[in-house]
C-alpha cells in the first residue's frame, strides 16, 4: 500500500507544515489486447514558471439552477465525470452521485434530471438504480434514441466491487431506466469501477479501473505485472455486442506503468476516432488515440514523470507531474485537445512506500494532437483577482479539512467545442477573496476560452462568485456541445473540502447540484449575461466600486434606463447585513451611488445594488 504525504508548496509563495496522509491506493487486473499501435517517445519533465493569471470584469452575471441534491460529496477521485449532455432543442439532461444518506451512503447511486425546453424536472436525492452504485457517466445514443448513465458497483457494507450497472432509457426526460449488470466479476477478479463512456455512432467506448486499495477484495488485482490497471471495453449497439472487454491499452505496460488508479483518465469519440487520456501523480500524461474505432492505436506520452513504472524505490527530486486531473476532448476534425493540472512531488526515501506531493501548484496545461511533446503550455490557473501581483492564501488554505485529495491549487479541467471551433475550458480553482472563519480559501469555478484553436487564450472569468460568499462551487463538468452557450453543472457547498470522517467530519450536507448557462458571445466580451436577465438589463448595469480597496468612502457607477428607487446593502463573510441605504427615485442615465462605509472594519465585503425586484452583487474590500 502506498501512502502520500503532503507538503505545502507554492509557486507563488511556500509555506512550511506538517500534514497527514491524504490517499492511499494500490492494486488491480485484465487480458491483453492483441492490437497494433506506435509510441512517441517521452520529452523530459517540464520546470516552467507559471504564468501570473488577470481576471475579467464579469459584468452581467450569469444564470445558475439547483436541479439535484446528495449527501455524498465525492463526485470524482481526480478527473470531471461526463455529467451534462445538450441535446437539440435546447433541451438538457444532467446526472450526478447522489445519495440520500450520510457516510456510508447505503442509498448511493445515480441521480439525473431533465430540461425538457421549458422547465427542469423535481430536485430530487434519489437514485436510479435498484442497488447501491456511483461515480455515474452520463451519454446519449442517437442510433437508439436512448440515454445512458453507466455507473459502478460497490456492494454496501462490503466494499465489494460488482462492475457496472448499464442504465438506458428511451426517449428524453421522463420514461423508466432499464438496468443490467455488464463487465462484473469474473473468475477471481472482481468488476470494474469509475467508468468514463463515449458513444460515436453505433459504438459505446467505457474506460474504467480496477478495485482501489481501500477496499475489501481479496488478492489485489495485477494483470501482465500491472496493478490496479486501467481497462478499455467496447459495445456495438445495433448487435447488443461487446468487441472487447476489460482488456488493456496497448503500450499500456509495465515498462512505463506500476500501478493503474481510479478516476486519472479521460475518453471521448467523434466519428470513428477514440482518444484515451491518462495521468496520475507518479505517472506520464499519455494519449492513446484511435482513428479506427478503437481497433488500432498510437499512443503519445505526452509529459513523461522522470522515474518509469514508478515504485517508490527510487529517488524523485521535486519533479513536476501532474495531479490527475486531465481532460481530453476531440474537435470537428478528430483531433485531440489535452488539459491537465500540474503537481509537483518528492521522495528522498527509498526505504518506505510514500511520497510527497505539494498541493501548490497553479496550472493548467494544454497540449494537442500534432504539436510535438515539448508544446504543452501553461494557460489557466488561480487568477490574480485583486491585482496586488500575489495570490493570496489563507493561513490554512490547504490543511485536511480543505483538500479535495491530491488536488492542487488549479485542477479538474472540463473541455467544450463549439460549432465555430472556440474551445471553452472550466477547472476550479481557490479564490483569493472568500476566505472562511477558519482562514481557509473557498474554491470557484473559472473558465478560459481560445479563439484560434488553442494557440492562444483568454484572460480568466470567474464563473461563480456572484453566487455568494462562503460557498464552495467543485466539479465543473461542460456539455461537450455548444450551441450558443456553454452547459455546466457543478456542486455548491456551504462547506469547503470532502467530507472525511477524521480530517473534514465539519463537511455535511446536503450539497447542490447546480446547472449553469452561459451565453457565449458573453464569454467572448468579458461578461455573463443571464438567460433570465432581459428585465434586469434593461433596468440598469453596475460597475465594480472605486475605489476599491478603500477606507470610508467608495463609489458605485450604475446606468438606469428608467426612473427608479433603490437599495443598497452590504453584508460581511457570515452573510449578516452591515449597512443598508434607500436611494428614492434615481434619475434615469448615468448615476454614481456614494457608499460611506467608514463604521466599518477593514476587511472583505460583499454588496448588492438592488431595484424594481432585480439585483446585482459585487465584492469590495474595506482598508
Amino acid at each position: 500500500m502506498k501512502k502520500i504525504y503532503l507538503v505545502a508548496f507554492s509557486a507563488i509563495s511556500t509555506f512550511a507544515f506538517a500534514q497527514k496522509p491524504v490517499i492511499t491506493q494500490g492494486p488491480q487486473t485484465a487480458r491483453q489486447a492483441e492490437r497494433s499501435f506506435d509510441v512517441t517517445p517521452q520529452t523530459p519533465v517540464k520546470t516552467g514558471t507559471p504564468t501570473n493569471f488577470t481576471q475579467k470584469s464579469l459584468g452581467k452575471k450569469a444564470f445558475a439552477q439547483k436541479v439535484g441534491e446528495t449527501q455524498n460529496d465525492q463526485q470524482t477521485n481526480a478527473s470531471i465525470y461526463k455529467r451534462v449532455v445538450l441535446h437539440t432543442g435546447g433541451k438538457v439532461s444532467v446526472s450526478w452521485t447522489t445519495s440520500a444518506d450520510a457516510a456510508p451512503y447505503a442509498t448511493r447511486g445515480a441521480g439525473y434530471n431533465h430540461f425538457d425546453g421549458t422547465s427542469w424536472g423535481a430536485v430530487s436525492n434519489q437514485r436510479i438504480e435498484p442497488e447501491r452504485c456511483g461515480f455515474p457517466s452520463l451519454d446519449y445514443s442517437a442510433n437508439t434514441n436512448e440515454e445512458l448513465i453507466i455507473s459502478h458497483i460497490v456492494k454496501a457494507g462490503t466494499g465489494n466491487a460488482g462492475g457496472l450497472r448499464f442504465n438506458r432509457k428511451t426517449g428524453l426526460g421522463t420514461g423508466t431506466w432499464n438496468s443490467s449488470v455488464v463487465l462484473d466479476t469474473v473468475s477471481s477478479l472482481p468488476g470494474i469501477l469509475w467508468p468514463r463512456t463515449a458513444v460515436s455512432g453505433d459504438n459505446l467506448y467505457i474506460f474504467a479501473s480496477y478495485t482501489d486499495s481501500s477496499s475489501n477484495q481479496p488478492g489485489r488485482v495485477v494483470v501482465d505485472g500491472i496493478r490496479t490497471p486501467q481497462v478499455f471495453s467496447h459495445y456495438k449497439f445495433s448487435t447488443n455486442e461487446w468487441v472487447a472487454k476489460n482488456i488493456l491499452l496497448p503500450g499500456y505496460d509495465k515498462e512505463r506503468v506500476y500501478s493503474g488508479g481510479g478516476d486519472n483518465y479521460s475518453i471521448d469519440a467523434k466519428g470513428s476516432n477514440v482518444a484515451i487520456l491518462i495521468g496520475g501523480l507518479t505517472d506520464d500524461v499519455s494519449l492513446w488515440k484511435s482513428t479506427d474505432a478503437g481497433l488500432t492505436w498510437t499512443k503519445t506520452i505526452i509529459d513523461s514523470f522522470p522515474v518509469p513504472a514508478y515504485d517508490y524505490k527510487m529517488l524523485v527530486d521535486t519533479a513536476n507531474t501532474n495531479d490527475g486531473g486531465v481532460h481530453v476532448t476531440l474537435d470537428a476534425s478528430g483531433k485531440a485537445h489535452c488539459f491537465w493540472a500540474r503537481a509537483r512531488v518528492l521522495d528522498n526515501n527509498v526505504d518506505d512506500n510514500t511520497i510527497t506531493y505539494f498541493p501548490g501548484q497553479n496550472a493548467i496545461l494544454y497540449w494537442q494532437e500534432g504539436w510535438t511533446t515539448n508544446e504543452d503550455r501553461v494557460i489557466a490557473g488561480m487568477p490574480d483577482e485583486n491585482n496586488n501581483n500575489t495570490m493570496d492564501l489563507a493561513d490554512s488554505w490547504n490543511d485536511a479539512g480543505a483538500r479535495y485529495g491530491n488536488h492542487s491549487i488549479a485542477t479538474m479541467p472540463s473541455a467544450a467545442i463549439g460549432p465555430n471551433g472556440v474551445i471553452y475550458l472550466a477547472y476550479s480553482a481557490l479564490t483569493e477573496d472568500d476566505i472562511s472563519a477558519d482562514s481557509k480559501n473557498f474554491r470557484d469555478v473559472y473558465m478560459t476560452h481560445s479563439k484560434d484553436g488553442g494557440n492562444t487564450w483568454s484572460d480568466i472569468l470567474n464563473c461563480t462568485s456572484f453566487l455568494g460568499f462562503n460557498l464552495e462551487q467543485i466539479f465543473a463538468s461542460l456539455a461537450k456541445d455548444v450551441d450558443g452557450s456553454v452547459h455546466m453543472t457543478f456542486m455548491q457547498k456551504a462547506s469547503i473540502g470532502r467530507y472525511d470522517a477524521t480530517n473534514n467530519p465539519g463537511a455535511t450536507g446536503p450539497y447542490d447540484i447546480i446547472y449553469m448557462k452561459i451565453d457565449t458571445a458573453s464569454i467572448h466580451n468579458g461578461s455573463f449575461t443571464s438567460i433570465n436577465d432581459v428585465n434586469k438589463n434593461d433596468l440598469f448595469t453596475v460597475n465594480q466600486n472605486y475605489p476599491n480597496p478603500f477606507t470610508a468612502i467608495t463609489n458605485v457607477p450604475v446606468n438606469f434606463k428608467r426612473s427608479t428607487d433603490v437599495t443598497v446593502r452590504i453584508m460581511d463573510l457570515t452573510g449578516k447585513e452591515v449597512f443598508v441605504n434607500n436611494y428614492n427615485n434615481i434619475s434615469a442615465g448615468a448615476s454614481t451611488l456614494e457608499i460611506n462605509a467608514s463604521g466599518l472594519s477593514s476587511g472583505l465585503y460583499l454588496y448588492s445594488i438592488e431595484a424594481e425586484g432585480f439585483k446585482v452583487s459585487r465584492r469590495m474590500i474595506v482598508e
